[in-house]
């Protein structure tokens, strides 16, 4: 490698370690586009004030016949996510999701069906991973003493719902987050949209699948492993917090706005510019941005209508502050990832330089390999930081100019980085989910961390063979059956240890 391939690794390598040092994402972000404007432009260092502003302004515009055009797609992206952002607000203050819980209170008879029912509430309510964390936990907890759940254990079964379903649905504000970042980092020319690249990416998602098999057969097989009996209501709170009480609707028919006018107007824009009746040339041409946005208009003001006379007037302007409030560091981080996205790809070239460095290093073996890495990766950045989502930012682009320049595939490098993000950032102390999930259930921090550990790290050990697998063997049917059968094969095991229900006080 010549000097200035060693100059394009610098870039992303002082974000890693930036990202490492700091446990922040945005401040990296920016040291790393303002160090790329300084590679780039060592020439000619007063243009570097005016290179930034433009990769920055970028974002928000195109070049289309050499003329300007705003990038309306952008700007569909950051108002869907501020939508999300105020829809989970609207849930609470309408009491839609006490009603749920209400609901299910009167259903369940014992532990197991209390845990089910949370673990569907978990997996129906895929908007946010935050809101899941936070508010289901928070109403659920009612349910879960009821029912003799440890807090622990609760908080297990909600954390490890909120992510994994939230990456396996692209309608949630985490498949919003990363088709932006994807649409930032796939050629401009590209046989697949980043819609595609994301759906593919779902049967390849190898730990967001274990975490949910793992959760369902912690419940039907009663696992409870020693540290969840060393660790029970730990940090308990004594005084609980009580949602308003509403109407079901108000959260089930939003939800249902939401997938119905996203797939709806997906499959309209796809065939209205393709007109073609195939399924891929219909989501490859479809306005993905417009879509989403028209589908989070659509379950907002279905949100409004059902939640008519249970929200105060003077609320209104406290959940749109709190929404926007929550949705902003998304769309910052949106912003700069973009940015720093053409920095990196077009301008240093460091895909280019890094596949060149890795087909050195690893041979014929490369493309069995890099999957594995970016997945392990992912996993120390993620752990180190506490966020899967600056994760993304910092590894998606780089894993897909490696597959790109490798000749590999781009949707099993994406799962990958997801994969690894999710489990570092599930086993984060310092994890926001992490954080809300104990918060909500009402135990310590340590606790759930502890207590979620060894049940997190089966399933990902589980997801690294699958891995191993498909790039031997070129089989997802092959890497799911030997992944997925040895999780299974753990989780029979310890049923027979440790099946024993936990004494709660």
């Amino acid at each position: 490698m010549n000097f200035d391939q060693y100059l394009s690794i610098l870039v992303p390598l002082s974000v890693f370690v930036l990202v490492f040092w700091t446990k922040r994402i945005i401040l990296p972000l920016c040291v790393g586009i303002v160090l790329g404007a300084f590679v780039v432009k060592s020439s000619s260092p007063l243009e570097i004030p005016i290179y930034i502003f433009e990769k920055l302004l970028s974002v928000f515009y195109y070049v289309d016949q050499g003329k300007r055009e705003l990038n309306t797609h952008a700007i569909y992206i950051f108002v869907f996510l501020m939508i999300l952002g105020i829809l989970p607000q609207m849930f609470f203050y309408s009491g839609g999701i006490e009603a749920f819980v209400s609901w299910a209170r009167k259903k369940v008879k014992d532990r197991r069906s209390s845990e089910f029912l949370i673990f569907i509430a978990g997996i129906v309510i895929f908007i946010d991973d935050q809101f899941n964390a936070l508010t289901l936990g928070r109403s659920v907890r009612p349910l879960g003493d009821a029912s003799k759940i440890s807090r622990e254990r609760l908080a297990y079964i909600i954390d490890s719902t909120s992510a994994p379903v939230c990456i396996l649905i692209p309608l949630s504000s985490w498949g919003a987050y990363i088709i932006g970042i994807l649409n930032g980092s796939l050629p401009q020319e590209g046989s697949q949209s980043a819609l595609v690249t994301l759906i593919s990416s779902i049967g390849l998602n190898f730990y967001a699948w274990f975490a949910l098999l793992a959760v369902f057969l912690t419940i039907l097989w009663r696992v409870n492993l020693p540290v969840m009996h060393c660790n029970v209501n730990v940090g308990i709170e004594k005084m609980q917090e009580v949602a308003p009480c509403g109407r079901m609707s108000s959260l089930i028919f939003p939800i249902v706005a939401l997938a119905f006018g996203t797939l709806a107007m997906i499959f309209l824009t796809g065939y209205l510019n393709s007109k073609s009746s195939d399924i891929v040339t219909i989501l490859n041409q479809a306005q993905t941005g417009f879509s989403i946005f028209f589908g989070g208009v659509l379950a907002l003001v279905v949100s409004f209508l059902t939640s008519k006379g249970k929200i105060a007037e003077e609320d209104y302007y406290l959940i749109f502050k709190q929404g926007i409030k929550i949705s902003l560091p998304s769309v910052v981080i949106l912003i700069l990832a973009w940015a720093i996205g053409t920095i990196v790809r077009d301008d240093l070239q460091t895909g280019i330089y890094l596949s060149d460095f890795a087909k050195e290093l690893l041979g014929n073996k490369s493309l069995v390999l890099i999957p594995l890495l970016l997945f392990i990766a992912s996993i120390f950045i993620a752990f180190m930081t506490g966020t899967s989502w600056g994760c993304f930012a910092v590894m998606i682009p780089i894993g897909v100019d490696l597959s790109l320049s490798l000749g590999g595939d781009v949707s099993l490098a994406l799962a990958a980085v997801l994969s690894g993000a999710i489990f570092g950032d599930h086993t984060s102390p310092i994890s926001d989910t992490t954080i809300l999930s104990s918060a909500g259930t009402g135990c310590s921090v340590q606790s759930h961390f502890i207590t979620q550990l060894p049940y997190a790290s089966i399933a990902a050990f589980s997801a690294f063979v699958s891995l191993l697998v498909l790039g031997i063997f070129d089989s997802v049917l092959l890497a799911f059956v030997v992944g997925g059968g040895m999780l299974v094969g753990i989780f029979y095991f310890l049923k027979t240890r440790y099946s024993q229900e936990l004494q709660i006080v």
